[in-house]
């Protein structure tokens, strides 16, 4: 079968996995898992071979972006340090004792080797805890904080595993070197992230200004955003991963600011879409290459295979647990003005966060990543096993703590604490009364007995919060005027929009709610003017 062929049948399949999971009571990412699983016995599927750096740029820049676009960025800063400690100091306690531990259980993995193996499995996947916890109600900082933690530690991680493959492929490595180059090569991928994604936010805001706002075109540009601040990172010999994580911040508040309703809601739709098919092809490759890989090392013997993907998933879950506590109660007892800032953690919230350490989408695509050979042509010590490794890593940890946390969260007493709900219902009581007051300066302008009766109209549709989008005034529109109530409505809404803006920048409210607000403002925008321009034709 062609790869075309091929990438066809597979993106077919996630659709249909998709599909299914509205009806089987299991998380998508193992449906998916166990699609590709099944997939693995097709002859056609079975030789199936995407190159590394194919597979690394592909998939890595996009699923980063997607993240780093839709964090929070007021909870990202203020959370910034559970984030941290989580993002690089569970990140490299993982690299360092996953590393030694597996060399000294496997002693033919080179350290190297062990050390890349450690980076692999270090990221989290919020995406698949997302959606395993979708439903049910969680504290909103334990969200923001896993949310924030599998941005970063995608990053540092990733990183981390550059540095190991490389001393792998060459032979050497320097720790005090590799520090230094670390910081240096972060700090000079994020500084090149921001400015990429700076000069792209001009480059649409002036398509705009010469009147091509078309949202189709707007929207490719925001798919190539994170590919372009990857590359020229690389280029540059700076940090690609951390280039990509810039940009996305960077992208998330500009979009939500600068671009007009259909663009940000046809750019949101194309996004989902991208990032529903990109996860899917990585679980399904997950069960395709398991199968294939499990084969290439069965010289091991399955028990003793087994009993490695034990030891390590082991390992990897106990490092957070124990990782968690000390991380969240030693810097509230050695600091008042961190208790001042950041309040108490609940024990129960805080086991949460050391059991939602879930790997997925990022791990894989780190391992598959892995090149087939080193700097001399020769084969790069224990890749199939290193990537067998991660895969059983990803698969335990889907299962173990997958299927588990809706039973621990119910069995912990855990509740969402309801800010995102206030936050969000504040956000409509202020724009509504922003809108009453744009209406109410905008009555002494107008001549028409019909227009101020219309405008009254809508200040009282606004105290009632009845119906936000006002879809049935195409009716009205036909007898009053429809330029004059259109500009009215629009007002209105602009209204909205300026003060919800407003909220997100004092920070009354952050950027989750800004966007559900956001979207049915641009939905009501979108209704008001399709209904002129259905007239207008």
């Amino acid at each position: 079968m062609e790869m075309i062929e091929l990438t066809l049948a597979l993106l077919l399949a996630v659709a249909a996995v998709g599909a299914l999971a509205n009806w089987v009571p299991l998380p998508l990412p193992i449906l998916l898992f166990g699609a590709g699983l099944g997939l693995s016995y097709i002859p056609a599927f079975a030789d199936l071979r995407i190159e590394p750096e194919v597979f690394f740029l592909l998939f890595i820049p996009p699923l980063l972006f997607g993240d780093g676009w839709l964090i929070p960025k007021r909870e990202f800063v203020n959370l910034l340090r559970p984030i941290l400690l989580l993002a690089f100091g569970l990140v490299f306690l993982t690299v360092i004792v996953v590393g030694y531990f597996m060399h000294w259980l496997i002693p033919s993995l080179p350290l190297a080797a062990a050390f890349a193996l450690g980076a692999v499995v270090s990221p989290t996947d919020a995406v698949a805890v997302s959606s395993i916890t979708e439903k049910l109600k969680i504290p909103s900082r334990a969200t923001y904080i896993l949310n924030g933690e599998s941005l970063i530690n995608d990053a540092s991680g990733l990183v981390a595993f550059r540095f190991a493959v490389a001393a792998v492929a060459t032979g050497s490595f320097s720790g005090s070197e590799a520090t230094v180059q670390f910081v240096l090569l972060s700090a000079g991928g994020f500084l090149v992230g921001l400015a990429v994604a700076w000069l792209i936010g001009m480059m649409r805001l002036a398509l705009v200004n010469f009147s091509v706002a078309d949202p189709k075109i707007l929207t490719v540009i925001s798919l190539l955003t994170p590919y372009a601040a990857y590359l020229a990172a690389e280029r540059l010999g700076v940090g690609g991963i951390l280039a990509v994580v810039a940009s996305a911040l960077y992208a998330g508040s500009h979009d939500t600011r600068h671009l007009d309703a259909e663009t940000r809601a046809h750019s949101w739709e194309v996004w989902r879409m991208v990032l529903f098919a990109f996860n899917g092809l990585v679980f399904l490759l997950l069960g395709l290459e398991l199968h294939s890989l499990a084969q290439s090392v069965v010289e091991i013997g399955w028990a003793t295979l087994g009993g490695y993907a034990l030891a390590l998933a082991a390992i990897v879950i106990a490092l957070r647990l124990l990782w968690v506590y000390p991380a969240a109660y030693l810097p509230l007892l050695l600091s008042r003005r961190i208790r001042e800032r950041e309040g108490s953690y609940s024990p129960r919230a805080v086991f949460l966060i050391g059991w939602s350490g879930i790997r997925g989408a990022v791990t894989l695509a780190a391992a598959l990543s892995l090149p087939y050979t080193t700097a001399s042509g020769a084969p790069f010590p224990g890749r199939d096993l290193i990537i067998v490794l991660a895969a059983s890593v990803i698969v335990i940890s889907l299962l173990l703590n997958g299927l588990s946390l809706p039973f621990l969260i119910r069995a912990l007493g855990i509740r969402g604490d309801g800010i995102a709900e206030r936050e969000e219902r504040s956000a409509r009581m202020a724009i509504a009364q922003a809108a009453m007051h744009a209406l109410r300066e905008e009555l002494p302008k107008l001549r028409l007995a019909n227009e101020v009766a219309y405008a009254k109209g809508l200040i009282d549709e606004y105290e009632r919060r009845v119906d936000e989008t006002a879809a049935e005034t195409g009716e009205e529109s036909r007898v009053l005027g429809r330029r004059a109530l259109q500009r009215l409505r629009l007002a209105a809404i602009q209204a909205e929009r300026d003060e919800l803006l407003h909220l997100r920048d004092t920070d009354v409210i952050n950027e989750e709610v800004l966007r559900v607000v956001q979207s049915e403002l641009d939905h009501a925008e979108s209704v008001v003017r399709a209904s002129n321009s259905r007239d207008a034709g």
